[in-house]
């Protein structure tokens, strides 16, 4: 019975299947339209994240992956509320230890966060996450015309520059690191706002070493570029590190390590508003050491108390950046620092590798013994 009527209704059931799949298509086809153009308006313009920056005069450009979400809760949780250590009273920046009225912003707006991630060719849903991760948390600079990958992380500083030049319009100094990197951006913002762009201080003279003298022919400096530096490294001409493009000499040009470093407004300008006309390398720490080689009048001062190379030199209660961090490292290295009221970073001092202070009265290749 069941069989005849099927036969004899046949027609009928088969239009009514296909204008059934026709319309569940059309239906699926409009909410993914409407989903993807609702997500692009978002990153296209975010009000959120600019029109608030205009008290901003430190910046923390974190790289991340668009899958290092757990990474990026761990600074949040920790390295991240150190920002509300600087604080403002009579018109001057001051450093206090203010774990106990630690909020969940810096209140006086002076210090802010970026992950900078790309999200060209990620799916729909990853980058609903992202969206969703940032209405949150609104501390992402999402780039939409970037694939983030190691071989764009050039690409990425400068898109990010050029953001950071045109938007932070108070902005004096930019911090940039790794998100698996545990930054103490309380006392690099104290330390610059004490000593820079000289950094000549008398606290800080035993980690420290700068072209001394210099400035006696000067009138004054035009920029601070402060890290870590080698200026002896040979070209990686295979591997993950290969550059492909490179043609100025043997050695790398000097540059600080990548894992985090600082630099002053002026270079973030001239990298911003020239960065179609900059040669873009494999490193991206390689590159900006590159692009600052020729500018007249910047101080560039190396610090042991920046561990920023490929492999960490230990722990030292002194380190400004500590490079090669698990999320679980990073509690434990901000739980070190709760207990000891901002005074104890390690657990345990401990020296996997000797530092060097640099010696910028030589050649490079005699610089880091």
């Amino acid at each position: 019975m069941l069989v005849s009527f099927i036969r004899k209704f046949k027609i009928v059931i088969l239009f009514s299947l296909f204008f059934f799949y026709l319309g569940c298509g059309i239906t699926l086809s409009l909410i993914r339209l409407d989903c993807a153009d609702a997500v692009t308006k978002t990153f296209k313009s975010d009000p959120d994240i600019t029109t608030s920056s205009d008290g901003i005069e430190y910046a923390v450009l974190v790289f991340s992956g668009p899958e290092n979400k757990n990474k990026r809760d761990a600074i949040r949780s920790t390295w991240a509320k150190l920002a509300n250590n600087i604080f403002k009273e009579n018109g001057e920046k001051l450093y206090k230890w203010n774990h106990t009225k630690i909020s969940r912003q810096n209140q006086q707006n002076i210090i802010k966060l970026y992950f900078v991630i790309g999200l060209q060719k990620l799916s729909l849903l990853e980058i609903m996450k992202l969206n969703d991760e940032n209405s949150r948390s609104n501390d992402m600079l999402l780039i939409d015309d970037l694939q983030d990958s190691y071989d764009n992380l050039t690409s990425k500083v400068l898109k990010a520059l050029k953001w950071f030049s045109e938007n932070l319009k108070n902005l004096r100094y930019l911090i940039k690191c790794d998100d698996d990197s545990f930054v103490r951006i309380d006392l690099i913002v104290r330390d610059l706002e004490a000593f820079a762009p000289k950094m000549d201080g008398e606290e800080i003279k035993s980690f420290v070493s700068y072209k001394v003298g210099w400035l006696k022919s000067h009138s004054a400096y035009n920029g601070l570029y402060w890290g870590y530096f080698s200026g002896k490294a040979k070209v990686f001409m295979s591997g993950k590190w290969k550059e492909t493009d490179w043609f100025l000499c043997d050695n790398y040009l000097p540059y600080a390590r990548g894992g985090g470093y600082v630099i002053s407004r002026s270079i973030v300008d001239f990298v911003g508003k020239n960065a179609e006309l900059l040669s873009h390398y494999n490193s991206e720490d390689v590159s900006m050491g590159v692009w600052t080689a020729p500018l007249d009048r910047i101080n560039r001062v190396h610090d042991i108390r920046f561990d920023t190379e490929w492999k960490t030199r230990g722990c030292s209660t002194n380190m400004l950046v500590r490079h090669k961090q698990t999320p679980s490292d990073m509690f434990q290295l901000f739980k070190n620092l709760i207990n000891s009221h901002g005074n104890k970073l390690c657990k345990h001092e401990s020296t996997e590798r000797k530092s060097y202070l640099y010696n910028w009265n030589v050649l490079p290749s005699e610089c880091c013994h």
